[in-house]
């Protein structure tokens, strides 16, 4: 990352709209160089490819073989079965991805070690990308989250080795950043469910699996190195990985296996933040919108005679941006990500294993603001706005708004970590299998935030494009002089300490959340002699998972013409401050060719020196340690026992085979919510004597006033139950129509996802009536809350697909999928008469609540093949593709302007991937193309508008060159079409955009 403080730059510059050279070259390199392998692969020299020189170059694992199961084994027993050879070559990788998918015992994709090697993918999420189905969302350019068949990514379940992996902030989704690809064996999505499976994912499990060392048979050692350079940080950064096996004998092993990394990333952002309804600046009769409530009113001025005269005219309103801004948000990170697993076979039947699983990403974050304060109607001159035909504002002049140079700097501290122990016992005919866990994680964020304000400033003069990016000027702008309007001498500087004449501020804001979970099972195997039923399993889970958070806040404030300690702050009290404290930005959107002008750089706020002047000033050395935690954090328990049977089958239908398993599992959820709890007492007001007073008009009573020290007022901490149960039955059968050839397949299942911890929350705000009128007209003592007792997010869902293995190393597979979610957890709402706090006490609550559910549906379609039957050179050609449609009724989402149905959050209609490679003995190419269409990110802004995410492609690139046997290098190229994340509210409404540059890296590779 650049670093903030270099003052290399003029103040006021424009960016060069210009890729960088280095970056221009590296991009060309690796397109170019990937596009002439894979069409000039002819070269006789790289000719030889075969199977005998990629295994001679294979790492050897064995591992105990049931023959007699061998074809109904479930894929998480695929990699110890037979002898299991994993080659470096990207064929045997996909040879191997096939393999799981073929033995899986429900509907399921994966990804497999040297798979996920060979891909540009830095971390678990951008792996996981590639698997149909699957979408990705991107943070600072990084993957840092899926959905799975367009459910959301706190409705899976991610279990790292049958683990659960735990989010943060009380959400149960996962971010992958921390999960370095080097860690993997394997991954599974799976999307449909079995009995076996434990619950938790209404949209699919995703099963990480890392390696362990007796699938080993000796020493093994690899150490691998990697420069990394983004074309918008312009600083380099590194990247280890060392995975290392001990064999002390052929039954005890340990591995150990750490990736470390300095990872700087940055995004250049131009922002309107949102959309608003200031005014109806265009006066035309036409509607900018229609309301559903006041559909039949055609005329404006009709709107005064309506029920809510001012929802009714916004109709005409026109949209406006809210806050032009830009940003320079950075991270600095350094990165570990680590497993240790030490396992021992005692004999034949019985071994055991203990790992520790641990990700740390320890983060200094800055985050530049710079924004235009216009957001709303007094602030803009309304003679000069424009408009455009779909009543967009594209152009505007202010007239009393407002600029506020802003910095965040605050530490970050994620961390996660696993601990497992389990025992495998094996008796022929029975066998079981033990698993107890603790994993958990902590968030820490050491939040500053400073900022310096002007207001009162006119002649700022904000242009539109096609796109609704906004392009403008600070130092066009005024101080506006009210004695002089046509005065317009006092002009802004935005890098002048003089022209921040109106606020101060420090606001310090700690944020801090747990989660923990342990986890203990016990599953059970027994083949019965049977000519149908090939295996039963059986087995019972306890889990119990603590979720808790704590915020605090602090602040010291100066505003000019204010008085505090006494003493009156002035202009030059506050240039004082100011002045010496502000440091030169990077340059806005180097690198990238944006259609508008910026600032360029500014002089921003420089928060520590910032904060040491003002706390110096007001005398005031306030520290954490001072803060007490703020009200409304949670405190969330939920407790899990979970039972359940499954038995496998498999018979013929005349010469067909069908096989497959059926199961039904039971699971008994508790929960227990503490939280605040304000409990406030409305009595009457009375005189003296004790009588109620009353209106000498209308006789009636006055209205009542809250009695802080009645009895029943309370302000504290209360706890509320819950506790709801279910049973999910699973089915899943396949036909062999072609024998080790062409399946179908059909799979049906109940699933479910436990609410989110923010929902469950507690959080209740209550008014208590105990007032004479309360009872003659029945007026319900009230609460606004969140909901302990919501039940979980449900679904009945059925899968069917037909799959085609032509060989080894190829498949062609279709899939259709439907979702139905019987229960979803909706805005909130007011329910009567609920026991809220159980003990028999009736509240109107207005809080989240289930209420019926959505369904999804949509097609899979995937292929991949390797050309091994063409004639050299050309065998070495290979590929996938696949490609995902899906739709969703019934969302329940409505746009709130015109009442139109929106679509299922996070979902994509169409996604696709794309996947080409070359590879001979010495070297490899492989493109990556990943594309998804636009998604519901928000349903509505302040206006009221759905905000979505753009449709977008990124590009991949990896070539590699083994030098000897054991000795490899690699470049790689990550977005090397400079994709740009956009969120927009509409039709030429951008909200949003944000450019995070292209990464590039050179990395070498040895084994021992």
């Amino acid at each position: 990352m650049k670093n903030f403080k270099d003052n290399r730059r003029n103040t006021g510059q424009h960016p060069t709209l210009a890729r960088k050279p280095l970056a221009t070259l590296i991009s060309n390199i690796l397109i170019a160089g990937s596009c002439a392998s894979l069409s000039l692969a002819a070269v006789p020299a790289f000719a030889q490819q075969n199977t005998a020189t990629q295994q001679e170059d294979a790492i050897k694992v064995s591992a105990t073989a049931n023959a007699n199961n061998a074809e109904t084994a479930e894929a998480e027993n695929a990699d110890d079965e037979t002898e299991v050879i994993e080659v470096k070559g990207i064929r045997f990788s996909q040879r191997g991805a096939i393999d799981r998918k073929k033995m899986a015992g429900t509907i399921m994709d994966s990804l497999v070690a040297e798979d996920v090697g060979q891909f540009p993918d830095k971390n678990v999420g951008e792996a996981l990308q590639r698997i149909p189905g699957v979408q990705l969302d991107r943070d600072f350019g990084e993957g840092a989250s899926i959905s799975i068949r367009g459910v959301e990514p706190g409705l899976l379940r991610v279990e790292v080795n049958n683990v659960s992996a735990q989010g943060f902030g009380g959400d149960r989704g996962v971010d992958f950043r921390a999960m370095a690809s080097e860690l993997i064996r394997s991954l599974d999505v799976i999307k449909g469910s079995e009995a076996r499976l434990t619950e938790g994912g209404i949209g699919g499990t995703v099963q990480v699996n890392t390696r362990k060392p007796n699938e080993f048979t000796e020493n093994f050692l690899s150490v691998n190195a990697e420069g990394q350079y983004n074309d918008l940080t312009g600083e380099p950064n590194n990247r280890f990985n060392f995975v290392g096996v001990y064999k002390f004998n052929e039954d005890f092993g340990v591995l150990a296996n750490v990736t470390s990394e300095k990872k700087n990333t940055m995004i250049h952002a131009i922002r309107n933040t949102e959309w608003m309804l200031f005014d109806d600046y265009d006066n035309t009769a036409e509607k900018t919108f229609v309301n559903q409530d006041f559909a039949d009113i055609t005329d404006k001025a009709d709107c005064a005679t309506s029920s809510d005269q001012n929802l009714c005219e916004q109709q005409w309103y026109d949209f406006s941006p809210r806050i032009p801004r830009y940003g320079i948000w950075g991270r600095e990170e350094d990165r570990i990500s680590a497993n240790l697993m030490v396992q021992y076979r005692f004999n034949d039947r019985f071994q055991t294993h203990v790992g520790y699983t641990y990700n740390d990403r320890d983060k200094t974050a800055t985050d530049l603001n710079l924004h235009l304060e216009s957001g709303s109607a007094a602030r803009v001159d309304p003679a000069s706005v424009v408009v455009d035909d779909q009543h967009n504002v594209t152009y505007f002049e202010t007239i009393a708004a407002g600029v506020t140079n802003r910095t965040l700097n605050f530490a970050w501290d994620q961390t996660t970590s696993i601990f497992e122990t389990g025992f495998e016992y094996d008796a022929d005919v029975w066998s079981v299998e033990g698993l107890f866990s603790k994993s958990d994680s902590t968030q820490d964020i050491d939040s500053r935030d400073t900022h310096i304000t002007a207001e009162g400033l006119a002649g700022i003069a904000v242009t539109l494009n096609d796109e609704g990016m906004p392009e403008w000027d600070f130092n066009d702008g005024y101080f506006y002089n009210a004695d002089d309007p046509t005065d317009t001498s006092d002009r802004f500087d935005v890098n002048d300490p003089g022209s921040y004449r109106s606020r101060s501020r420090y606001k310090y804001a700690p944020h801090t959340d747990e989660s923990d979970e342990t986890m203990a099972k016990l599953d059970f195997t027994y083949v019965p002699d049977s000519d149908f039923i090939t295996m039963v399993r059986s087995g019972l889970q306890y889990t119990k998972q603590e979720q808790i958070n704590a915020d605090y806040q602090y602040n010291i404030i100066r505003d000019v013409g204010q008085v505090y300690n006494g003493v009156e702050w002035t202009v030059d009290d506050q240039i004082a401050l100011i002045s010496g404290n502000t440091f030169q930005s990077d340059e806005l959107f180097d690198g990238y060719d944006l259609p508008v002008s910026t600032v360029g750089s500014y002089q921003a706020v420089d928060t520590q020196p910032f904060i040491d002047a003002i706390q110096a000033i007001s005398d005031d050395n306030t520290t954490r340690e001072d803060l007490d935690v703020r009200s409304g954090n949670y405190d969330v328990s939920v407790e899990t026992q979970a039972i359940y049977l499954q038995g496998n089958f498999e018979t013929y239908v005349g010469e067909m085979r069908l096989w497959g398993n059926a199961g039904v599992r039971y699971v008994k959820t508790k929960t227990a919510a503490n939280g605040n709890v304000w409990e406030r007492i409305i009595v009457d007001q009375v005189d003296e004597n004790g009588d109620v007073l009353t209106d000498p008009i209308t006789g009636e009573d006055l209205a009542g006033v809250e009695d802080p020290d009645h009895p029943e007022d309370f302000e504290g901490r209360k706890t509320v139950d819950g506790e709801y149960s279910d049973t999910l039955p699973s089915i899943n059968v396949n036909l062999g129509i072609i024998p080790n050839e062409l399946v179908l397949y059909m799979g049906a299942a109940k699933v479910m996802s436990r609410p989110k911890t923010t929902d469950l929350n507690v959080n209740a705000d209550c008014t208590i009536y105990k007032t004479r009128r309360s009872v003659e007209d029945d007026i319900h003592d009230y609460c606004t809350a969140g909901n302990p007792a919501l039940n979980p997010y449900r679904a009945n869902q059925f899968d069917i697909s037909l799959n085609w293995y032509p060989d080894e190393n190829s498949v062609i597979s279709g899939a259709y999928f439907i979702k139905d979610i019987t229960s979803w957890i909706i805005d909130a709402e007011t329910r009567f008469d609920v026991d809220f706090f159980g003990d028999g006490r009736l509240f109107d609550v207005r809080q989240k609540i289930n209420g019926s559910g959505v369904t999804t549906k949509g097609i899979e379609l995937q292929a991949s093949t390797v050309f091994t039957w063409l004639p050299a050179p050309f065998d070495g050609f290979g590929g996938s593709v696949n490609y995902t449609r899906m739709s969703a009724d019934d969302v329940g989402l409505f746009n709130q302007l015109n009442g139109e149905e929106l679509p299922f959050p996070s979902q994509s209609e169409n996604s696709y991937n794309l996947t080409a490679f070359y590879e001979t003995d010495m070297w490899s190419v492989r493109l990556a193309y990943n594309y998804r269409d636009e998604y519901l990110a928000s349903p509505a802004d302040r206006s009221g508008n759905p905000v979505f995410v753009d449709d977008s492609g990124y590009l991949d690139a990896k070539i590699v060159y083994n030098v000897t046997e054991n000795l490899r290098l690699y470049a790689d190229g990550r977005n090397l079409t400079g994709e740009v994340k956009t969120y927009t509210a509409g039709p030429h409404r951008l909200s949003d955009l944000q450019w995070s540059g292209r990464e590039y890296a050179v990395g070498v590779t040895y084994q021992f």
